[in-house]
């Protein structure tokens, strides 16, 4: 699995769900789980933006600014 969260240190560190940092420890509640389609629309919203708002909405996401061939690679194979 390849992820391009900012890593432990990030403000949402796990790569399965949006769990903030400091909330990791309490096991009791439930977070938001990331698909990649949500993550995808981020980015592409991110795009859109001047460099210091798309760093922002990346951030508060714990993504990073890289662009991921494998959404090309699956649009692709869903056409043939």
């Amino acid at each position: 699995m390849m992820v391009l969260t900012r890593g432990v240190n990030a403000s949402f560190p796990c790569p399965v769900c949006l769990v903030p940092k400091e909330e990791i420890p309490n096991l009791s509640v439930t977070h938001h789980l990331r698909t990649s389609e949500e993550m995808q629309a981020v980015w592409n919203r991110a795009s859109e933006l001047n460099a210091t708002e798309k760093e922002e909405l990346l951030k508060s996401y714990g993504l990073r600014d890289v662009q991921v061939i494998f959404h090309t690679v699956l649009i692709f194979d869903r056409n043939n």
